[in-house]
């Protein structure tokens, strides 16, 4: 039958007309079905009467029945032409095959049932694995340049979740012309196959092979970074979560295209989510030799002191990971020494904060390193010591890995460590080979070593 929800066409071929089976499974389910000739009843005027006179309400503009339900709810590039009579793709594996081979059917109509059915396919983990053995990743990768806006958004959507698969990401690397491609989406297109494709480009930024074959596109992070001045928020804030894996794998070219720059106006943005991307894309920046320099330029640790007392806590958490390569220099050491009672004092708020463990392990990573100044040593012996070691560290039964506390972990038990939870952030060492494996335990050892690692910074005497 056809599936208006899903705008795929999922039937054996038949005789009957899909909208008689339609209707008569409606039927079957007891399901109210609005026609569209009694809308006008739907939104009749309210009457009311107020003492002597009769008054007429009428409906709000938005409470008005619209068959295709609310204007926001429709997509702006939708499938047009569509006549479901015309379905002829089956299911199981023939009917994959079926849709492999349509993908690049004479029939419009034909081929866009195909890519639209695809995309319904690949939610389910099995078909999506059988449609990349059958190579479905190089058909696609050929529609990219197609000139309809609706086989190129669905393109784009469907590559995004053939992308979260490790089978999928080894296929698109060996498309030819992939990235090339995407970069002319993102670049030219209109708003909504931007979108798309910004988020096709994010997803397969996440393996390093892919970084790699990236960074060797000619003009693509140099691009990347001249349009997120003038893009959309939604669009910039993908972006930016890319350029952060770009930055990680190859900070020379970046920083040759100005990047350091370009990511310090966006200090300034209104939106909390960019400012704290920004700022993690500085830090992978900054863990350059040639970037230590600029931020000794720019004088970067002044400029992220007003970020410390934010109320968003991730810009603060940003902000503090990014000082912590910042406050690496001599010159920076010494420039903080001029504000020592009020750096020293937001930094030691932040790292008696025991629900935010990465917060403390990055405050604390902070005052270490400005512990190498003798004055600001000092200071912190004499002033902050005792508060030093009352810093609370949470057991392993009180922390589950994250940094967010989501409802998974309540109904789950602890066996939620072992699923991923999409959009909370978990902790991970910032190099080696298991730089995304997250152990509790081990990282709790982590921080009452990093710790007595600043304790031990604070008593220390130089060598006489």
């Amino acid at each position: 039958m056809f599936c208006a929800e899903k705008n795929s066409y999922l039937q054996l071929v038949c005789a009957m007309e899909p909208r008689v089976i339609n209707k008569a499974v409606e039927s079957a389910m007891g399901k109210k079905v609005i026609d569209s000739s009694c809308a006008n009843e739907l939104v009749a005027p309210i009457k009311c009467k107020c003492d002597k006179y009769l008054i007429s309400l009428d409906p709000p503009p938005s409470a008005k029945f619209h068959p295709l339900g609310l204007m926001s709810a429709r997509p702006s590039t939708y499938a047009p032409h569509v006549d479901i009579t015309r379905a002829r793709l089956g299911f199981g594996r023939v009917g994959l095959r079926l849709l492999n081979r349509d993908l690049h059917s004479p029939d419009y109509l034909i081929q866009l049932q195909a890519i639209h059915t695809v995309l319904d396919q690949v939610q389910i983990s099995e078909n999506a694995m059988f449609l990349i053995k059958l190579n479905v990743v190089h058909r696609l990768t050929d529609l990219l340049d197609n000139k309809d806006p609706v086989i190129r958004e669905k393109i784009c959507l469907i590559l995004t979740h053939l992308a979260g698969y490790h089978q999928g990401r080894q296929r698109l690397n060996e498309c030819p012309n992939l990235y090339f491609r995407l970069m002319w989406l993102f670049l030219r297109d209109r708003k909504e196959i931007r979108f798309a494709a910004a988020y096709t480009f994010r997803t397969l930024c996440r393996d390093r092979c892919a970084c790699e074959a990236i960074c060797k596109v000619d003009d693509l992070i140099e691009n990347m970074l001249k349009i997120i001045k003038n893009e959309y928020t939604g669009i910039v804030l993908i972006h930016l979560k890319s350029l952060k894996n770009l930055f990680e794998y190859d900070p020379v070219v970046p920083l040759k295209a100005n990047a350091f720059q370009i990511m310090l106006s966006l200090f300034s943005n209104a939106d909390p989510r960019i400012v704290s991307e920004a700022m993690e894309c500085m830090s992978q920046l900054c863990k350059h030799d040639v970037g230590k320099l600029l931020a000794d330029q720019y004088d970067l640790t002044f400029v992220l002191r007003p970020y410390l007392i934010c109320k968003d806590y991730d810009v603060v958490m940003s902000a503090v990971g990014l000082m912590c390569y910042t406050t690496l220099t001599k010159r920076s050491k010494w420039r903080a020494k001029e504000v020592t009672k009020e750096l020293t004092t937001n930094l030691m708020h932040l790292c008696h904060t025991p629900t935010l463990p990465l917060l403390q392990l990055r405050s604390m990573q902070v005052l270490i390193n400005l512990c190498d100044c003798p004055d600001i040593r000092k200071y912190i012996q004499y002033t902050w010591k005792r508060k030093v070691q009352l810093i609370m560290i949470r057991t392993h039964e009180e922390w589950d890995g994250t940094m967010e506390t989501s409802s998974m972990g309540i109904e789950t038990g602890h066996n939620y460590r072992t699923m991923c939870i999409e959009g909370a952030e978990t902790i991970k060492n910032d190099y080696g080979d298991n730089a995304e494996v997250v152990n509790v335990h081990s990282y709790l050892r982590r921080m009452q070593g990093k710790k007595n690692q600043l304790l031990k910074a604070i008593d220390w005497k130089p060598y006489s």
